[in-house]
């Protein structure tokens, strides 16, 4: 990055923006509350037939593209204000140096070069001669600069080459922040369509990591989540952070942030939801690279007897069989995750209140995946119940213990 560019460049400017698409990704949720909770749910209570399913699809549909707006606009926020973040260091770095520049009266050329004047006293019955100091970033250079400066008898050398060292620095740390964000900034982009795919649900969880792997200056600024905490710590902690630092803390770690006890119910849902979709994509994508994988069915089957091959029957190979059961495996936990989908669907159906998701993980532990699902805000119920299924449940059959939960 060259020093007209920093020079002129406004950090607040990104802080701007990021607060824009903050503020929009809070629209976006606020519609798609509204929407389920409220229009959907509505006429749940009130309509039915046919034109009222398909209503209700077209409103899943578009509460969908809401939810992938709030996804999408929070990780577009939080790299906004990393990128910000980065080149603010570096803006400040460059402005003192050319703050202490200009208290010298030296002159800073577009290069960034600091330019002298003549000395201010004779030196063997002569003024030294002004010039121009040419920052350096490398410490060979930088050494051999500062030799040249101590020999020169000109006293404004040694301080025009420091400032002009400084303003070198300044402007690598500008130009490597500027390399390591660019490609992540430009990979923020959406499908030009108006379908929210698993595919596009995928990407979300791209573009979160990737602006993981260099907002880690930004993100080092929010105190972390308590290592082994209790409840109370981790509502304590929760409490602690400004708002935009929670909405950060969800869009980057939206898993962790979806797990942790003693967090309110609706951001523990949001972050789960969150994590539904996404874990939705690729469990989907995961599916769709199986199938092309199919190995033969059947194999000849072979008369133990005669040992002739008996035309017309086969027996599924062991290769088919293990691939068939691992297909079984993926497609149940479609199935199940599709089922907690439904169940939000379902909010406003024979007295259903909203659904809060309060953990989630499709794996679980032994790959059982692991749900908790409140029928209510706990937060603000005046008595609980809790269901608790037995063992040998499974993600792919959750629906049977939703059911029993609500009847419960």
């Amino acid at each position: 990055m060259d020093y007209s560019t920093l020079k002129s460049l406004k950090p607040s400017e990104y802080e701007g923006a990021a607060d824009g698409y903050r503020v929009t990704g809070r629209m976006a949720q606020a519609a798609k509350d509204h929407i389920e909770n409220v229009v959907a749910a509505g006429m749940r209570k009130s309509l039915e037939g046919e034109a009222a399913g398909a209503a209700q699809k077209q409103l899943q549909a578009l509460a969908k593209n809401f939810h992938y707006m709030q996804a999408e606009c929070g990780v577009l926020s939080t790299a906004l204000k990393g990128f910000g973040y980065d080149m603010a260091g570096a803006k400040r770095k460059l402005d003192s140096a050319v703050a202490d520049a200009h208290a010298e009266k030296f002159t800073i050329g577009p290069d960034g070069s600091v330019t002298y004047p003549s000395g201010p006293e004779k030196v063997d019955g002569k003024i030294p001669h002004g010039g121009t100091a040419n920052g350096a970033t490398a410490s060979s250079a930088q050494g051999i600069n500062r030799q040249a400066a101590q020999f020169d008898p000109n006293p404004y050398y040694a301080r025009a080459q420091a400032i002009a060292d400084r303003i070198a620095g300044a402007l690598q740390e500008a130009t490597a922040a500027d390399e390591k964000w660019a490609p992540k900034l430009r990979a923020l982009k959406a499908d030009d369509d108006l379908t929210v795919s698993d595919r596009d649900w995928r990407d979300v969880t791209s573009d979160t990591h990737g602006v993981l792997t260099v907002a880690n200056a930004y993100l080092d600024t929010i105190d972390d989540i308590p290592k082994d905490g209790s409840a109370e710590d981790n509502a304590h902690w929760w409490k602690s952070l400004s708002e935009d630092e929670r909405a950060d803390y969800v869009s980057m770690h939206p898993a962790s942030v979806g797990a942790l006890n003693g967090l309110p119910a609706d951001v523990r849902d949001e972050a789960n939801r969150i994590v539904l979709a996404e874990q939705r994509g690729a469990t989907q994508q995961q599916f769709d690279a199986w199938l092309k994988k199919e190995p033969t069915h059947y194999r000849d089957y072979v008369d133990p007897v005669t040992g002739r091959v008996t035309k017309g029957v086969g027996a599924p190979t062991e290769e088919w069989e293990k691939w068939n059961k691992e297909k079984e495996r993926i497609e149940g936990r479609l199935r199940g995750m599709d089922t907690i989908q439904d169940r939000f669907d379902a909010t406003g159906t024979k007295g259903l209140p909203e659904a809060y998701l309060l953990a989630f993980d499709a794996e679980g532990r032994g790959g059982d995946g692991r749900v908790v699902l409140a029928n209510g805000n706990p937060d603000t119920a005046d008595h609980t119940a809790v269901y608790v299924p037995g063992t040998g449940t499974h993600l792919s059959d959750i629906g049977k213990d939703l059911d029993r939960g609500a009847t419960l």
